[in-house]
């Protein structure tokens, strides 16, 4: 790839200066992360002013340079920006909290085709959603979004959960195993339809144990989530 110019579509992961004038793009692209060097981003009279954000979809263009993982963004025009996000911060935190996961999951190569696809669908999915009371509990939709993100990186990870329904049981690495409700069990085959605020959480929870067995993630940010779209 170096030396070549490359078009792709891609995911706006994060935005960082990389000097006084110009930023550090990382995108999530269906062969992989890419890093590209944003030049003169700052200026006023920037060429790319407003064609890219956080959580957007973009067709970009870039030049592949040899020997180094920063690239130059030459062409960037917005598919989905979804604006929607910045008006709930739920949905907004919780985009965040997705973006990272794909960060520290998503493999090189063909096989992020499928991982790019999970995080552009949640992301649309979380730019329809509307604020909802917590009075009951995790906001149904927040929670739901989650669950089912989760339960499907856990699959693409070759992870997937195996849980014993019949005796409530829920299997981690070896032969330990944790004991899980049959309505938490139901609802982490299917998060999607779950409508028990309590359900949801409980399956939240199961979730976390797996991911501390299993997974090296940032746990702390993940109640950090749970707790901010809990409000």
């Amino acid at each position: 790839m170096a030396g070549e110019t490359v078009k792709t579509e891609a995911v706006c992961l994060r935005i960082v200066p990389w000097s006084r004038t110009s930023h550090s793009v990382d995108w999530l692209t269906p062969d992989g992360r890419v890093a590209t060097v944003v030049k003169g981003a700052v200026r006023p009279t920037r060429a790319f002013r407003g064609q890219y954000d956080l959580n957007s979809t973009c067709d970009i263009v870039f030049y592949a340079r040899a020997r180094r993982d920063l690239h130059a963004l030459r062409e960037c025009s917005p598919l989905a920006m979804r604006e929607t996000l910045r008006g709930d911060f739920r949905a907004l935190v919780l985009a965040d909290y997705l973006r990272g996961q794909v960060s520290e999951l998503a493999p090189s190569g063909p096989d992020c085709r499928d991982w790019f696809a999970l995080l552009s669908d949640a992301l649309d999915g979380l730019a329809l959603l509307r604020g909802g009371s917590a009075a009951d509990g995790l906001p149904l939709p927040y929670a739901r979004a989650l669950l089912s993100f989760e339960t499907k990186a856990l699959h693409l990870s070759g992870l997937a959960p195996e849980i014993e329904a019949g005796a409530g049981a829920f299997a981690l690495r070896g032969e330990r195993k944790i004991p899980v409700s049959p309505e938490a069990a139901r609802c982490l085959r299917c998060p999607e339809s779950e409508k028990n605020p309590q359900i949801l959480l409980d399956a939240a929870r199961v979730i976390g144990v797996f991911y501390s067995f299993h997974l090296d993630c940032a746990l702390d940010a993940r109640r950090t989530v749970l707790r901010m779209i809990s409000q």
